[in-house]
C-alpha cells in the first residue's frame, strides 16, 4: 500500500514541477517572481530525490 502511496506522490510532485516551470517561463519578465518560482522547483526536486531513496 505504501508503495502506491509513495508512487501517488511521486507523479503529484513531477506535475507541480512541470506546472511551476511552465509558470516561470511565463513570469520570465518578473525576475523576482521567477527566482520565487525556481526555488519552488528546487525544494519539489528535493522532495522527489527523498522519495527515490
Amino acid at each position: 500500500m505504501r508503495v502506491v502511496a509513495t508512487k501517488n506522490e511521486r507523479v503529484q510532485l513531477e506535475m507541480k514541477i512541470m506546472k511551476y516551470r511552465m509558470m516561470a517561463r511565463q513570469m520570465a519578465a518578473d525576475p523576482v517572481e521567477s527566482e520565487r518560482i525556481r526555488g519552488l522547483v528546487m525544494e519539489l526536486e528535493k522532495k522527489l530525490r527523498a522519495i527515490d531513496e
